[in-house]
Parts: structure tokens; C-alpha cells; sequence
């Protein structure tokens, strides 16, 4: 169904009573390279916690990111298809993601990180910080960072399971171990997920299934006080069904036997060193990502749908060393000054393989084994003027092995005034992204050939926001503008005639990013809290498709979104309701006609309403029953144009835990 009139939906919404959130001060471990109160960021940033992973029933934690202002999500499909999150406008691949501190971007899908497979299970929380963070974290972190906090035990003993099923044939469970014991701890969890799916094409009856197994791994040990090791590690393996291309007649999804088998790894292990009574501190790290993607395809293009089989791998090998001085001494009210300085050597490797073919007469051989050496230098000051001022200054250095080096930089701003309930914040910095492995080597058959003449993409990004919070703190507004401007932008969609080969390179033009974000946030009787948000997001570059300059939108970025979220509790909290709902606005996509497919057509993606109710209820300590319905008025919509989405979808499931 197509809704017609969504204020009027999200008017009844508000009706009901909010959930719990705390909406005490908490910190963050993102925004700055040592954590930070949020109250003293001058980044724009949001958390979300395991209670409000738990209150939705979030199976994906893109799910969850969806109701996040200057988030824009855009998946292919069912559970399991491709899914892409957008930050303030920006590239999917500008935004870093990490888990327990490891970067998880992978190398071999054009450095996006997977959003497909990231299950919610043993989240703790998600830190998203805005805007320009390359002079803190690098590359990859030109338009924000997302971090991935996993749990890790505060009692003895903690033990969950969970057992879920429902709509589209899904069955999911998972169960995890946590113990802590003097000066070490350990937690230990695993989950699956399987589902037959949905169609992703607009024809034809075949569903598109999902596979999902998950483990994760964390350990920490204090040999001394002032001496800490920790070690973790994560583990996904997805099997994915997907549709073909008709390249032939319509240009659109259709049924096929497609199928992608993927596994992505992440290990971390540091030591900490505390000094000079907590003043000094210095940790090293070592990181590793690695990433395998297989797919077998279907030749829809050929009469005997003979099968095309290609694989892709990226390996991340790092090693991270931080130390950072308390240049003066400070209280909990003023923490005092505090100065870091960073190092980071990374070693990337790409590998391809696949069949040798002809591409519009010449041969391409796509097997191959790339890679390259990144470092970096950071140092950043963080100063705090009393309880209401803070500021800091970020400065880093990135050197590459095949091409030039960046330079990037940022400022942060935070200022409570003196009526103590209204907060003026900002940040001005710069961001820099390296060209890929596969915008540089990719090989696609008939469809992309790489360019390893590629030079990194720069941006330079502010914010400014004001914050205030009312009824004695039970209700925080904050309303930011944002702007961004993109240089040397990589086009991966450059098709030249007379053959229209498909290659990357590096635009003249700028492209501008543009927007407010505007958020209240409100709790109530610690039983209730509610949430609302805005996204206006204006995303412009140049149109190639047409000689004289003109500006487009850019696609898949709608220029309004926004999101509720509202949560209860009663009969002594064992009773609790969560009601949220996201709005996406209209969006342009680019459509690919044949039997050239080139020059690409516009085309308008329709507004939608995704809205999800979710209840639970304690029998008896420990033991909890939960149902949740999905898209409850069946919208038929598409993130991508001509990739279908599921529609209506109930759930029912039951938790378990001991803690003692």
C-alpha cells in the first residue's frame, strides 16, 4: 500500500506513552581519540543502547540506525541483500565503521563495510559521530564514524539465550556466557539466523533466502593495576540469495540462482599502560580484518544460463600505538587539559579471481593479488576551561604507498551557558578518502574496469548546534546545521563511447552536502521515553549526462526523513511496548535501460513509512516472552529502484537470562 497521509500516523504515535531511556550524561569513546563526556563534545553525535536494541527487537543493527538523524539507509532486498547506510549525504564507503576498536570496512566490496550481517545479539551500543573525522581515525571516517561496542560482563556470572521465529519462514536464536572474577573477564556468545526470504524481483515467485552464524569473543586480563591485556575476536559467516540483471529487455531484477557465501573476521589484541597515578597512559594494539565473498551467478545473457563463479578477499593488518598526558590536573567537574599523540601502519591486500573474458574485444584476466602500505600520525589537544567550555584540536597525517598523502585537521567547540541548560556545540575539520582496491584494480565482466591512476577524494565539513534541555531535564532539543563540500570525487560510473567500458576517475567538480538535523528526545516517571527526529539533507553534484553544467541530486540521498520512537513500561515493568516509525522521503535513483545502458535515466523512488510494534512480558525473572510486527502497513516500497522489500511481518520469540 502507498501511504497517503503520514503526519496523520505519526500524530496517533504520539498518543501513546515513551519508553525508558536514561537521559543522564554518559560518555563517548569516539568523538575524540580518549573518551569524552557527550555533554563536552562539540561533534554531533547519538548513542544507542542495548535497552533500546532490546525494546525494538532489532535483529540487524541497521534496523536500529534507520531512526538515526542524518542516516539514510538503502537496502536491495529482504534480510541479507546489500545494504547501504549514507551519512549527511555522503558515500556509503566515507563512513568508518568499528568493532571493539577494529576498523571493519572491507577492503573488497569498494571499502563499505557490511551492514548485511551485522546482527544486534551482543551489541552493548553504537556510537554515530557526524561529520569530518579523518584528522582522528584516517581515511575511511570522511563523513563520520560508526563504533560497534560488543557486551562484556559487569557481574560473576551473566548467561542469555534467545529463540525467535516467524513471517518469511525466520528462525533465529543465540546464546552467550559472561564471567568476571577479580582482574579478569570473559564473554563468549554465538548466534544464527536463517529465513527463506522474500522476492527480490518485481516478477517471477522465487524468495531470496538469508544464512547468518555469528561468534564473538572477548577477554581482558590485569597483570597489575596499572597493566591491562585484552584480546577479542568476531566472526560471521552469510550465505545470500540474490536475482540477476535482465540485460536483454527490461533492465531490471528477475529470478535467478544467485548466490553469495561470504565471511568476514575481526581480531584485536592491546595492552595498557596507566602511569604517573592515571596521568600518562599508553596502549598498543594489534588489528586484523579479513573478508572472503564468493558468488556464483547465473549468464542470464546466454541461452544456457551457464554459471559465472568470482571471489573476492581484502586483509587489514594493522598496528596502533596511543599515548596520551593530563597536561593538568583536573576534578570531575573540570577534567583539565589533555594531549594524545597517535601512530598507525597498516598493511592492505587485495585479491580477485575469476574467469578471463573478453570485454568489448580486449582480453582481461581479472585474477590478481594487490596491496599497499598506509601511515598515519595524529596528535589532538583537548581542553577543558572550566565546567562549561571545551575545545579541541585534531591534526594527522596519512602517507601512502602508491600515491600521494593527506593532511587533515579539526576543530571541536562545546559551551554551556551560563543558564546551565543550553549548549551550544560545533566542529570544523577536514576528511580525505583513499581511491579502492576495486576502483582502482576491480574487474567486473561487462561491466567495470578499474583505474590505478586514482587519487584520494578531500572534503572539508562544519557543524553548529544548539542544545537545550527543558522540565528539568526531562525533555533535550538539539537542532544542527551541517555543511560539506567534496573535491576530486571518485566516479565509478565513467563509460566512455564509443565501447561505453565502464572505468573510475577522479571528478573536476565539487559536490555539496547540505542540512539540519533536529532531535528532541523525552523521558518520564523512569518508565517512559519518547524520541523524535528530522533529517533535511540537500546532496548536489554535477550531471554528466548533460554538456552544460548542470546540478542534480545526488542519488538514493531524500531531502527529508525523520523517525519516532516511543517506548512504556507497566505492571512494574514487566510489561513493555515499543511503537517507532521511519520516514524516508522521495529520492532519485539512476535506471540503466538496455540494450546499451548508457546514458543512465532518472527516476523517482517513492516516499515511504516503515512502522514496527513490538511488546514484551517477564513471567518471572529471567524468563521474558516478545512479539513485534514489521512494516505494519505493508508499504511497498524500494530503497533501490526495482529491488523489492519485504512487506508485512510477524514475530514472536522468548529470552532467557541468569545473572548473579
Amino acid at each position: 500500500m502507498r501511504l497517503r497521509h503520514p503526519l496523520a500516523v505519526i500524530g496517533c504515535l504520539l498518543t501513546l506513552p515513551a519508553a525508558a531511556v536514561d537521559l543522564t550524561d554518559s560518555m563517548t569513546v569516539t568523538a575524540y581519540r580518549t573518551p569524552e563526556a557527550i555533554s563536552r563534545a562539540g561533534s554531533s553525535l547519538d548513542i544507542i543502547d542495548q535497552r533500546e536494541l532490546a525494546a525494538r527487537q532489532d535483529l540487524f543493527a541497521a534496523d536500529a540506525l534507520r531512526l538515526t538523524p542524518g542516516l539514510t539507509l538503502a537496502r536491495s532486498g529482504p534480510a541479507g541483500a546489500q545494504t547501504q547506510l549514507r551519512m549527511r549525504g555522503a558515500e556509503a564507503n566515507h563512513v568508518l565503521v568499528m568493532i571493539d576498536g577494529v576498523e571493519a570496512n572491507d577492503l573488497a566490496t569498494a571499502d563499505e563495510f557490511s551492514f548485511d550481517h551485522l546482527t544486534t545479539f551482543d551489541i552493548e551500543r553504537i556510537e554515530v559521530v557526524r561529520g569530518p573525522q579523518s584528522a582522528l581515525w584516517g581515511s575511511d571516517a570522511l563523513a563520520g564514524v560508526i563504533n560497534v561496542v560488543t557486551r562484556t560482563p559487569d557481574a560473576p556470572l551473566e548467561a542469555a539465550t534467545y529463540l525467535e521465529g516467524g513471517a518469511f519462514d525466520l528462525a533465529s536464536g543465540g546464546a552467550r556466557l559472561g564471567l568476571r572474577s577479580g582482574r579478569a573477564m570473559l564473554m563468549a556468545s554465538a548466534s544464527a539466523l536463517s529465513t527463506d526470504g522474500t522476492n527480490i524481483a518485481r516478477t517471477g515467485s522465487e524468495d531470496d533466502g538469508y544464512e547468518n552464524v555469528t561468534g564473538n569473543l572477548r577477554t581482558s586480563f590485569a597483570l597489575t593495576p596499572d597493566l591491562k591485556l585484552d584480546f577479542g575476536a568476531r566472526h560471521t559467516d552469510s550465505t545470500t540469495e540474490y536475482d540477476g540483471i535482465d540485460s536483454t529487455t527490461t533492465g531490471l531484477p528477475t529470478d535467478a540462482d544467485n548466490e553469495t557465501d561470504a565471511r568476514q573476521t575481526y581480531l584485536g589484541a592491546g595492552a595498557r599502560l596507566d602511569l604517573l597515578d592515571g596521568r600518562w597512559s599508553q596502549q598498543l594494539r594489534y588489528t586484523l580484518t579479513a573478508t572472503d565473498t564468493d558468488s556464483t551467478e547465473e549468464n542470464l545473457a546466454t541461452p544456457a544460463r551457464d554459471y559465472q563463479a568470482r571471489s573476492t578477499a581484502g586483509d587489514r593488518y594493522g598496528l596502533h600505538y596511543q599515548t596520551s598526558l593530563r597536561v593538568t590536573r583536573g576534578d570531575d567537574v573540570t577534567p583539565g587539559h589533555l594531549l594524545t599523540l597517535a601512530a598507525d601502519h597498516e598493511r592492505e591486500e587485495f585479491h580477485q579471481r575469476g574467469e578471463i573474458v573478453d570485454f568489448y574485444g580486449t582480453i582481461y584476466d581479472p585474477n590478481q593479488d594487490q596491496s599497499q602500505y598506509a601511515t598515519g600520525i595524529a596528535a589532538e589537544y583537548l581542553a577543558h576551561f572550566g565546567p562549561r567550555l571545551s575545545l579541541a584540536a585534531s591534526l594527522r597525517r596519512d602517507h601512502y604507498s602508491d600515491f600521494d598523502g593527506a593532511t587533515t585537521w579539526r576543530t571541536t567547540a562545546s559551551w554551556t551557558l551560563p543558564d546551565a541548560v543550553t549548549r551550544l556545540h560545533g566542529s570544523f575539520g577536514t576528511g580525505q578518502k583513499a581511491p579502492t582496491f576495486v576502483e582502482r584494480y576491480g574487474f567486473a565482466p561487462n561491466q567495470f574496469v578499474g583505474n590505478p591512476d586514482l587519487e584520494p577524494e578531500t572534503s572539508q565539513g562544519w557543524d553548529a548546534g544548539i542544545e537545550r534541555r527543558w522540565l528539568d531535564g526531562r525533555l533535550t532539543t538539539d537542532l544542527t546545521y551541517f555543511r560539506a563540500d567534496l573535491d576530486d570525487e571518485i566516479d565509478g560510473f565513467y563509460c566512455p563511447p564509443p565501447s561505453f567500458a565502464c572505468t573510475a576517475i577522479n571528478k573536476d567538480d565539487e559536490s555539496h552536502r547540505r542540512g539540519v538535523e533536529a532531535v528532541a528526545r523525552a523521558g518520564f516517571a523512569d518508565r517512559y521515553t519518547a524520541s523524535l527526529t528530522y533529517t533535511y539533507t540537500d546532496s548536489e553534484a554535477d550531471d554528466p549526462n548533460t554538456p552544460e553544467v548542470t546540478r542534480v541530486r545526488e542519488v538514493r540521498r531524500p531531502l527529508h526523513g525523520g523517525s519516532i520512537d516511543l517506548t512504556g513500561r507497566w505492571l512494574d515493568n514487566r510489561l513493555g511496548i515499543n511503537a517507532s516509525a521511519a520516514y524516508t522521503g522521495s529520492r532519485e535513483d539512476d535506471f540503466y535501460p538496455p540494450p546499451f545502458f548508457f546514458p543512465a535515466e532518472r527516476v523517482t523512488l517513492d516516499s515511504y513509512l516503515l512502522v514496527r510494534l513490538a511488546a514484551s512480558y517477564q513471567l518471572t525473572p529471567g524468563l521474558e516472552i516478545y512479539g513485534r510486527i514489521e512494516n505494519v502497513l505493508d508499504e511497498d516500497y524500494e530503497d533501490v529502484y526495482g529491488f523489492n522489500t519485504p512487506g508485512f511481518g510477524a514475530f514472536a520469540g522468548v529470552r532467557l537470562s541468569l545473572r548473579r
